[in-house]
């Protein structure tokens, strides 16, 4: 093969060409510090280097969850702190007011201050951390609690949910940011619901929904009497009639046999006489009563029309009364089925339920539900404040009996808050040690990295001086190839 001229300055120019690559290559990784900056620089070593470049950048993730975790745990933890501090002066606000010694106005003066304990509460249970609302499950937007108005008093609801949001802490392990409020200020399993009052209507058998404390309204809408045949639904046998105050104001409920009225005509006219209620007080009358009252032993009453008693008649009289339930201050009513040992009664505003025996309904009146291991700290605040304010009109022993009922509230919340406490804490401590783990595995890799990646400065600078010379000793050639008489200067 003839070796031309032109095939000398290819040869020489791709020399040139890989010289100044290789000086540049140096030059480079001087520079930057870094020894592999594309994959032919070291193919042995890049799948290595790679591998550890993907477990550092895992390890920043994990190290940014478990910063996460540490912040939101944190944070939720110093929330339920405070909120144990609540719940004890609650408690000792219970036990001071339950004592015999104190009169309605210290009572009054501790209820304010609770009233001030339930608005901490409530600010406490919307803190937001780093993602949102703290307590309000997956719907991290909105505040969980708020409190509102009902017919029945103010309560305060949850709008959170009951979900729970993770994050990766590495090796297939994952910790539970939070905790939904429910789970936190919620007390314990549903019991059987209380009623206080003097209507006789007490608890069914089904699963009530509504939860705290609560009132059901049992109000009086007709009487009948007797036969009822006579005028507006009275008796045509004994000619007793019903008053105009009946509808409004009677309290008499229930069916035949429930309640029965003595007449005796003493004055064998009927112009006299004397009329009762269930063996109660005998009330006189005269023709000209129209509209008389008469109560029974234990309050109840109703409206009379004794203008057309028969004359001569002695005997008793029936009487049965129509009314209606109401869980949500008479907003929404519904009839009494007097023969039903499971009546639904729905609340309009709370949509709270409860399920009625409406066998022994008596009475008109309101009845105090408290529905036992429904109640979260709200609802345990507001029955001590309105325990202590007595809004309900009780007698001294009753009312200090409802205060005394709270107790058993707070202890069970306090429980409640106590092991939430206990699991923030084993996930804020494994948030941390797995933060400390990543940083000691990181070093290791950071190291692992620079001994694959990094450059040898000695050597480098080595290699540099030769790259330099070999370019040199390159342009030198290039210039006496360049000085060579070509073949047709020769000629």
């Amino acid at each position: 093969m003839r070796i031309t001229q032109s095939m000398l300055f290819r040869q020489q120019a791709e020399s040139l060409t890989a010289a100044y690559g290789r000086l540049f290559d140096v030059q480079q990784q001087l520079s930057s510090g870094r020894r592999l900056l594309k994959p032919s620089d070291d193919p042995a070593s890049i799948r290595p280097a790679l591998d550890v470049r993907t477990g550092r950048r895992r390890l920043e993730q994990v190290k940014k969850n478990a910063d996460l975790a540490s912040s939101e745990l944190g944070t939720a933890e110093g929330i339920l702190r405070n909120a144990l501090d609540i719940v004890s002066r609650g408690r000792e606000i219970a036990v001071a007011g339950a004592s015999g010694t104190l009169n309605q106005g210290d009572r009054e003066a501790m209820a304010i201050e609770v009233d001030g304990l339930l608005k901490q509460l409530i600010s406490l249970s919307n803190t937001r951390g780093l993602s949102g609302y703290l307590f309000a499950g997956g719907l991290k937007s909105s505040a969980p609690y708020a409190e509102i108005a009902t017919a029945d008093g103010p309560m305060v609801v949850y709008r959170g949910d009951q979900s729970t949001a993770s994050v990766d802490l590495g090796d297939s392990l994952e910790v539970e940011l939070n905790v939904p409020g429910s789970q936190i200020f919620g007390i314990g399993a549903r019991g059987t619901t209380q009623y206080s009052g003097t209507t006789g209507a007490t608890a069914g058998a089904g699963n009530d929904s509504a939860r705290g404390t609560d009132r059901l309204t049992v109000t009086h809408s007709s009487t009948t009497l007797g036969d009822g045949l006579g005028a507006g639904g009275g008796d045509s046998v004994s000619g007793l009639g019903l008053g105009a105050s009946s509808a409004e104001q009677d309290t008499l409920l229930g069916v035949a046999g429930n309640w029965s009225l003595t007449l005796v005509d003493t004055s064998g006219t009927g112009a006299a006489g004397t009329v009762s209620l269930n063996g109660g007080p005998p009330v006189s009358f005269t023709a000209a009563d129209r509209d008389l009252a008469v109560a029974a032993a234990d309050g109840t009453v109703v409206h009379l029309d004794l203008g057309a008693v028969a004359a001569g008649f002695n005997g008793t009289v029936g009487a049965v009364g129509d009314g209606t339930l109401s869980l949500d201050g008479g907003l929404t009513t519904m009839p009494i089925d007097f023969t039903a040992s499971n009546q639904l009664v729905v609340d309009s505003e709370t949509h709270g339920s409860i399920f009625v025996d409406a066998r022994g309904i008596q009475t008109a009146g309101v009845d105090v539900l408290r529905f036992r291991g429904s109640y979260d700290l709200f609802s345990a605040l507001i029955e001590l404040r309105d325990s202590l304010k007595n809004v309900d009109g009780n007698a001294d022993d009753v009312q200090l009996q409802r205060i005394r009922e709270t107790l058993s509230s707070f202890d069970d919340g306090q429980n409640v808050l106590l092991a939430n406490l206990s699991s923030l804490g084993a996930r804020l401590r494994l948030a941390g040690t797995t933060r400390s783990r990543a940083d000691e595995l990181d070093l290791l890799l950071a190291s692992n990295q620079a001994s694959l990646e990094d450059v040898d400065f000695a050597e480098a600078s080595i290699e540099l001086s030769q790259a330099q010379l070999v370019l040199q000793a390159g342009v030198s050639v290039s210039s006496r190839l360049a000085q060579l008489p070509s073949l047709t200067q020769l000629l």
